[in-house]
């Protein structure tokens, strides 16, 4: 499976260029993309924050679409903890209805 896929889609070169604009602005914006597998299995507290960060606070290189944020979503409601992601899911749902 390519890395592309892995980081729902965004491509290696995107990732490369927001970490360097991490580096030269201030604040510094969140410059990770998770992957699939750690929406799916990182515990519920580091998943939040990783994708709060992620669609909240990314440079314009990374900044997630609609149809990856509901990716990231249909993730977390297949997992086991599903209750103590709530606010998680609330925020993605906020997201694909650009509320």
């Amino acid at each position: 499976m390519n890395t592309d896929y892995e980081h729902f889609g965004t491509p290696v070169s995107n990732m490369v260029a927001a970490k360097k604009t991490k580096k030269s602005v201030s604040p510094h914006p969140h410059s990770y993309v998770p992957t699939r597998n750690e929406v799916a299995y990182l515990e519920a507290h580091l998943i939040t924050k990783i994708l709060t960060g992620w669609m909240c606070q990314s440079p314009t290189e990374i900044i997630p679409s609609r149809t990856q944020v509901a990716e990231a979503r249909d993730i977390l409601l297949k997992r086991p903890d599903v209750a103590h992601l709530s606010g998680i899911i609330t925020m993605c749902n906020y997201y694909i209805n650009g509320d």
